[in-house]
């Protein structure tokens, strides 16, 4: 996994976590399979749903990753690891807890479901 992503993922760094955007897509197109590996400890953990930094770094990594995916042209490539994520998601609580507030989870859901879908005609 790259430098950067270790770091922010291994150590939840928030702070370091919009860095992640100087970076070039196709220099971390190779991590981001293990990249939402991590992202699934992290968001299975027990405190996740109470750990607002972690959330944070989890939105800010998944936001990367799909960027990166879309730009570079891998949703084949990371499919199955997206796929992954999601089911994941599934096994957690996705109705919401307000008006207009979504759980961690479903925003998960969310934003690979949107991935996914924006890649669906990409022509293999």
């Amino acid at each position: 996994m790259h430098q950067l992503f270790r770091l922010v993922l291994g150590q939840r760094d928030l702070s370091r976590a919009g860095d992640l955007f100087s970076l070039d897509d196709s220099e971390i197109e190779d991590c981001l399979s293990q990249a939402l590996e991590e992202i699934k400890v992290i968001s299975c953990a027990p405190d996740y749903l109470t750990n607002d930094n972690d959330q944070a770094v989890v939105e800010i990594c998944i936001t990367r990753i799909t960027t990166a995916i879309r730009e570079t042209g891998s949703i084949e490539r990371h499919g199955a690891a997206l796929v992954s994520l999601w089911e994941s998601c599934l096994e957690h609580n996705l109705q919401p807890q307000g008006k207009d507030e979504d759980t961690p989870h479903a925003k998960i859901a969310s934003d690979i479901t949107s991935c996914i879908l924006q890649n669906y005609n990409r022509p293999p």
